[in-house]
């Protein structure tokens, strides 16, 4: 008999939205363990993966103020993947498509 209430009480510590009856009745087996490790080894990373030896700190190493430092970075990087210069050049060249639109029904 598989005894599963440890694994969903760790995984409701790690996520959020990892109540009962979602794991339950939205996941596999597989997909439950695979989150489980993922959040385990992102909360508690191996000696070998720690700031100290050139990895990413682990969330408890981790301060505030840096946290949110790279929480930032992602944001932007998601939002605006591209280099600055590119993103520029894109929004010129759909400016200028959008240009005989906007001379035809106005700027709507």
């Amino acid at each position: 008999m598989l005894h599963l209430g440890r694994l969903f009480a760790s995984m409701a510590l790690l996520y959020p939205w990892a109540t009962k009856e979602y794991l339950l009745w939205e996941m596999t087996i597989g997909q439950i363990v695979m989150y489980h490790n993922l959040g385990i080894e992102l909360k508690y990373p191996a000696p070998s993966k720690n700031s100290s030896a050139g990895g990413l700190p682990s969330l408890k190493e981790q301060g505030y103020a840096e946290a949110k430092r790279r929480r930032d970075e992602l944001r932007k990087l998601r939002q605006n993947p591209q280099p600055p210069e590119v993103a520029e050049e894109e929004r010129k060249a759909a400016e200028a498509a959008k240009a005989p639109w906007r001379e035809k029904y106005g700027n709507v």
